[in-house]
């Protein structure tokens, strides 16, 4: 039998928990690109760490029995790292494969639940089980007496747990937004490939070999996480995978996660965009009656599309307030999409809780943010978010929502509209179906809302065909006690969402 300190066992098993954690927050992120970021990328992580520690603890305390070595434990540790250290690699592969390439099909519940479920599976299955078998080793190991065996079964697992709570908060905080997943991911797997092998050799590594061993995982570690020519600039951020593309026009594209959805553009030669909804949100400021300044906020500002167009066509005439959650998103904006305006302030800042906290009143709420290309984050589409957005409206000031729907008797477009309306006395819902496919505008005020007199009230001929599409495919809204509210106890919007995109491919494929 192989003999360690107390105290080099404790020393593993905190690396142990902190790496647990730290590959369990950073497979979110590895899967992110591919499948999303929706609750169901969460439940299959969250699973699979569960089930595959649960294996480790079984086998592991069962081979701790037949082989109570410590050299044992040190070769799990060991090839745990070594495991760990090619995980990132593979992803890209791995998820191409199970997914065919083909996107809409991967934007389907079951798809996103199956295809991540065997992704995360494959991938971290088997370093958390090894990792699994670490605690029920180490309590055999450092048991000497079975009076003592709750005590050390309760250090062992206070000294794991501690070492889960750094994993968690060291990677989220620090390392990923600093240096990226995969880095982050090479650092545990490093640490765990050391500690195994100073085990194995009994003494200490020699310094070379540490700094041979760490140069090739911090140079793999810089490699970008997707190979794309158009690429401007690709970065991390603790809230998503963000990259700029710019097609052979120069015109360039935020991206987010998936790859495929688009948050904004900036077209250098151009104002109206001719494929974007927001061309059509241009028009909003001649829906309010006023002669100074009309005060817009825009929650979901990203790469700034909607407040560059406003800029565009009213000038000072219009004061902007941008709520940007994501502070990497604001950088990259201010950098390759012109969001630098006189009249335009930028926050970052959650949506919901800038309202929260700002006395401020408005003429004009633009609601526009998601999560990914059709995922509206749950707590912007309750009906206490939308009483918040209704008391910093000012007297005959609207709200409007950008909304992704597949038709117009979607589930989740039915109950966001009865949702508004349940807070507005005047609802209305605007179709641009047949010009930009899935997008719909829902508007909300306190006043009636003159729809039909936009041609007219139109002064910009740029906006001829758009304030005509606006006024022949506007209705009114009505609430219905029968049909589901969105509350903050219950809004299903990622359930939805997925339930209405799997309804649509089953009737278009």
């Amino acid at each position: 039998m192989q003999n360690y300190s107390r105290k080099f066992y404790l020393a593993v098993a905190f690396i142990s928990g902190m790496s647990v954690m730290a590959l369990e927050i950073s497979a979110s992120r590895l899967i992110a690109p591919f499948f999303g970021t929706s609750v169901f990328i969460w439940t299959n992580v969250i699973g699979i760490v569960l089930i595959a520690l649960s294996l480790g603890y079984y086998f592991g305390g069962k081979l701790a029995d037949k082989r109570p070595e410590g050299k044992v434990l040190m070769s799990i540790i060991f090839f745990a790292g070594i495991i760990f250290l090619i995980v990132p690699w593979l992803i890209k592969p791995f998820a191409q494969f199970v997914t065919i390439n083909i996107w809409d099909i991967q934007s389907s519940a079951v798809i996103i639940f199956v295809g991540s479920f065997i992704i995360t599976s494959i991938l971290i299955g088997l370093p958390l089980i090894l990792l699994g078998m670490v605690s029920p080793f180490i309590i055999r190991l450092i048991t000497h007496d079975e009076k003592e065996s709750g005590e050390t079964s309760g250090v062992v697992f206070a000294v794991s747990t501690v070492g889960s709570i750094v994993g968690t908060f060291l990677p989220t905080i620090l390392l990923i937004p600093l240096i990226g997943t995969k880095t982050t991911i090479s650092i545990f797997a490093a640490l765990l490939v050391i500690t195994g092998a100073i085990g194995l050799v009994k003494k200490k590594i020699n310094l070379i070999f540490l700094l041979l061993l760490a140069l090739p995982i911090y140079i793999i570690g810089q490699l970008p996480i997707k190979d794309n020519s158009r690429l401007l600039t690709e970065a991390e951020s603790p809230y998503q995978y963000i990259q700029v593309a710019q097609d052979i026009e120069g015109n360039r594209y935020l991206i987010y996660n998936e790859g495929v959805g688009i948050q904004s553009v900036y077209y250098p030669d151009k104002i109206i965009t001719g494929d974007y909804y927001s061309d059509f949100y241009n028009l909003l400021p001649k829906l309010i009656e006023k002669d100074e300044p009309t005060d817009i906020l825009v929650i979901g500002l990203a790469g700034g599309t909607i407040s560059r167009q406003f800029n565009h066509f009213y000038g000072n005439a219009v004061q902007i307030d941008g709520v940007e959650i994501d502070p990497q998103v604001i950088k990259i904006a201010k950098q390759y999409f012109n969001l630098d305006k006189p009249n335009l302030n930028v926050f970052s800042q959650d949506g919901r809780i800038f309202l929260q906290y700002t006395e401020k009143k408005y003429d004009i709420i633009v609601v526009d943010a998601y999560r990914q290309q059709l995922y509206i984050p749950w707590t912007l589409a309750t009906q206490e978010f939308w009483q918040l957005t209704k008391e910093h409206l000012n007297p005959g000031g609207i709200l409007v929502m950008n909304i992704n729907a597949a038709n117009d008797d979607s589930d989740l477009l039915v109950a966001v509209e009865n949702t508004i309306a349940s807070v507005y006395p005047n609802a209305y819902v605007t179709s641009f179906k047949e010009n930009y496919g899935w997008n719909y505008m829902l508007t909300g005020g306190s006043e009636p809302i003159d729809f039909a007199s936009l041609p007219k009230k139109n002064t910009f001929k740029e906006l001829v065909y758009h304030a005509d599409v606006i006024a022949n495919n506007t209705t009114r809204l009505t609430h219905d006690d029968s049909k589901l509210v969105f509350t903050d106890d219950k809004a299903p919007v990622e359930y939805m969402t997925d339930k209405m995109i799997w309804r649509y491919l089953q009737d278009n494929l």
